[in-house]
């Protein structure tokens, strides 16, 4: 039994599931299946404890428990008497679902062996219940964690501190995983400066722009990286962001320079490696025109379980920028005749 979702192929599985799926949970709907807990305002996410490593955590590595998007999760019923019903009024209306329900001995068992106390019914769950979503679910957990995964959409839980576990699949690790990646706004220095201000500069003059951070282009490489793991089980991500360089953007005039450009440091004698030429002068803004420096990253992953690689995709792109005000004089010239 354990291996039956695996042996459909997914066609099938779904032309022959999705029918009595979507009744078996419009039923435990009406008897009261799944969880009333307000204090999941998210659903679909879970808990995990997960082990971080990259070039943005501190000290190289962490371990932290963090909210992870699960498409399929486990939903408790109110207790033994609400599942009984929901139980047999399904395989009442709808004999097919004892394929996907606790059979007749296996429920009896548990009301003859079992304390209710020392444990809980629960029905698996999906976010719109995608029957694509729920055949990965089962097929990992039956791998993983076989006494909750029979398969089946519902299981008793012999243990009410906690619950069965949610299969979390690479896919929904990189979106934990990239949540956590911290790429530091684009912070900069600037050259000239006119004597006794902070950073006034002059119209048309180069005026040059470096990051006083190097992980905020990712290195002269422009990249960052991060890998992810859950220890119990095995799943890992690795992801990498992008960036193409630094954005400088004003009113009057801007640039775009390439990761080893933006780390370049001016130095008396040389011309600044990434630089901007104001058009005109402030004189609109009293503060100084308000600079962006910019720096947007594409995000990709891969990932899988144990050391096997099983999926890869992309992500949401990253922006991180930071505005200043930058004071644009002219240079004055006084013209003097003589008789």
């Amino acid at each position: 039994m354990s291996s039956w979702i695996r042996r459909l192929g997914s066609g099938v599985l779904a032309s022959t599931l999705v029918l009595p799926l979507t009744f078996t949970h419009a039923w435990a709907d009406g008897w009261g299946g799944g969880s009333d807990d307000d204090s999941n305002e998210v659903e679909g996410t879970v808990d995990q404890t997960i082990v971080i490593e990259g070039d943005t955590v501190p000290g190289g590595s962490s371990t932290e428990t963090v909210s992870v998007p699960a498409r399929c999760w486990w939903e408790p019923f109110a207790d033994h008497d609400t599942f009984r019903s929901f139980w047999q009024g399904a395989l009442l209306a709808f004999p097919p679902l004892i394929l996907l329900l606790p059979s007749p001995d296996y429920v009896d068992r548990i009301e003859e062996e079992e304390d209710p106390d020392d444990g809980m019914w629960y029905m698996a769950n999906c976010i719109e219940f995608n029957i694509a979503d729920f055949e990965k679910f089962l097929g990992t957990c039956q791998d993983w964690y076989p006494d909750a995964c029979i398969p089946q959409v519902a299981v008793w839980w012999e243990n009410t501190e906690t619950e069965p576990p949610v299969v979390i699949q690479p896919e929904e690790l990189a979106l934990a995983a990239q949540a956590k990646l911290e790429i530091p706004s684009p912070e900069v220095d600037q050259n000239p400066k006119a004597a006794g201000t902070e950073n006034t500069t002059l119209v048309n003059v180069d005026t040059g722009y470096w990051v006083t951070d190097p992980e905020s282009v990712g290195g002269e490489d422009g990249t960052l990286t991060m890998r992810a793991t859950i220890p119990e089980t095995g799943t890992w991500v690795e992801v990498e962001a992008e960036t193409n360089g630094l954005s400088i953007s004003s009113p009057a005039g801007g640039t775009q320079c390439s990761p080893s450009e933006a780390l370049n440091e001016w130095s008396p004698g040389e011309d600044p490696a990434c630089a901007v030429q104001f058009e005109r002068a402030s004189t609109t803004h009293p503060d100084g025109f308000p600079v962006t420096a910019e720096a947007v990253w594409n995000t990709r992953w891969r990932g899988g379980i144990d050391g096997e690689q099983t999926d890869s995709g992309e992500l949401d792109t990253i922006t991180a920028s930071e505005t200043f005000n930058v004071p644009v004089a002219e240079v004055q010239s006084e013209v003097t005749t003589s008789d």
